[in-house]
């Protein structure tokens, strides 16, 4: 399924519906891997790498160990572009597969798998999204926060910046800042 082009306003439109709309079947349960895709494109979307961070290729977002988010996120990105870059979806199997990627999505809240992935990546230019807000806490730049049956996220922007990325001051209004 291809998706027309999104262009920045219409995808802050987008992410603000997902924010308000975005409920799940229960606060217990894990939000739907369509909706977190939404996010993590949308993400990508709001984010400047810097100039020498692989500029020539594709856009490559990553998910690691969430097949459904993976699928849903390949499915959403098919024939997408952001800024000028063709974006594509890449599975990051283990902490070494994740060093081609410009975006990472970290399932999860294992300290004994992330923290050795963001002390890998800190200081480079991608950029980490994670599960809740203890993610970001621990030096991940955004964090996929569900409060009630609403997705929100947490953005830790010392972390964007020692990543040398820039995040839209739009995205960062919406978001739960988190300063380290």
């Amino acid at each position: 399924m291809r998706h027309p082009f999104c262009g920045r306003a219409s995808c802050l439109a987008v992410l603000l519906v997902l924010i308000g709309a975005g409920s799940v079947p229960s606060a217990s349960e894990e939000a739907p891997p369509s909706l977190k895709a939404a996010f993590l494109l949308n993400f990508a979307r709001f984010a400047e790498w810097p100039r020498d961070a692989d500029a020539s290729g594709p856009l490559t977002l990553c998910v690691l160990r969430d097949r459904p988010s993976e699928d849903a996120l390949a499915l959403l990105a098919d024939g997408t572009s952001i800024n000028g870059r063709a974006v594509t979806v890449a599975r990051a199997t283990t902490r070494d597969r994740v060093q081609g990627c410009h975006l990472v999505y970290l399932v999860g809240n294992d300290p004994q798998l992330l923290d050795p992935i963001l002390a890998d990546l800190r200081a480079r230019p991608v950029l980490t999204i994670g599960d809740g807000e203890l993610f970001v806490r621990h030096g991940g730049i955004v964090g996929l926060v569900l409060e009630g049956k609403k997705m929100r996220f947490a953005v830790n922007p010392g972390a964007a910046q020692r990543s040398g990325l820039r995040l839209s001051s739009k995205l960062l209004a919406l978001a739960i800042l988190v300063h380290d």
